[in-house]
């Protein structure tokens, strides 16, 4: 649903974007249990401790004997202290995250879920139906509009469902509406509706038969926000007082960029007061098969 063309987000330059599946048998990733929760700092820093102590061990032949959380870890000091090489190093652990995902997924959620809930309030289909809505204009930014305009779209969404559900029922087909311009042109211009075949589960978010895509759902990477991400933990965390940085992400936010994110850290972190800095990479989900961590040495 989200256009893309030259002049979207002012010219930057699209290294990927990302859209999702409409359905699946078991339904989106992302409602899997996460390995661990980056809210939580410590517990975030406890399993890079880890990590990082079993990659210096086994690939990099060191001697470690342990590491430990430093309860001084406040104004740029380390996160953790590790016993390395017969000498005590302070680590600082930071997550690299473009272009503000985190806090734009969760936005994205908090609006699909609350349209779903306001849909569903009003009629709930007897079938599972997926909602992609479109955006008017040619950004993937968040829009913002006052609870009572969702609403609005709740209502038309939702006559428009009960009118059509007979269809719906019996048709595995897209149904496409466009919106009133004047009234909803600064949170959308038009959706589709689809029944979710049988036997599989919506990818999209939501409950109570109802899912929803919103197009600033699609999340796209652009190189310049590569490079302000980089510039951004150099200047956050250069001249503290620790000897080893880890800068830490999750494969899925990164889209198989690794490769430029690994460009843009080592050309920035070329004169840095850190000793070693690394990039450590994994999926961040509890359940996984065949679990890989990927570490670069940057510096």
């Amino acid at each position: 649903m989200l256009q893309f063309n030259k002049n979207l987000n002012k010219g930057k330059t699209q290294l990927i974007g990302r859209f999702k599946l409409p359905f699946s048998l078991n339904g989106a990733l992302e409602n899997n249990p996460k390995w661990v929760d980056e809210n939580e700092t410590e517990k975030v820093e406890s399993l890079i401790g880890h990590l990082f102590t079993k990659y210096l061990r086994e690939v990099e032949k060191r001697k470690v004997l342990y590491f430990s959380p430093n309860k001084k870890d406040d104004h740029k000091n380390p996160d953790l202290l590790i016993h390395l090489d017969d000498k005590i190093h302070g680590i600082q652990v930071t997550q690299f995250v473009l272009r503000d995902y985190l806090s734009r997924f969760n936005q994205a959620k908090r609006i699909c879920e609350k349209l779903s809930g306001f849909i569903s309030d009003i009629y709930k289909p007897p079938i599972k139906i997926n909602i992609q809505i479109g955006t008017p204009w040619d950004s993937d930014e968040v829009p913002k509009a006052p609870i009572k305009k969702y609403k609005k779209l709740a209502k038309v969404i939702a006559e428009k469902i009960s009118e059509n559900i007979g269809k719906l029922t019996t048709k595995n087909e897209y149904l496409n509406f466009y919106l009133n311009k004047t009234e909803f042109k600064d949170i959308a211009e038009g959706y589709n509706l689809y029944p979710i075949p049988k036997g599989n589960k919506s990818n999209f978010f939501g409950d109570n038969n109802i899912y929803i895509d919103y197009g600033f759902d699609n999340v796209l990477i652009f190189k310049e926000d590569v490079q302000e991400t980089a510039d951004k933990i150099y200047n956050d965390k250069n001249n503290g007082n620790s000897e080893i940085l880890i800068i830490w992400g999750d494969e899925r936010q990164f889209m198989k960029t690794e490769k430029h994110i690994i460009k843009a850290l080592t050309e920035r972190f070329k004169e840095t007061t850190f000793e070693l800095v690394y990039f450590m990479t994994f999926v961040n989900f509890l359940e996984i098969q065949d679990r890989v961590i990927s570490v670069n040495r940057i510096k």
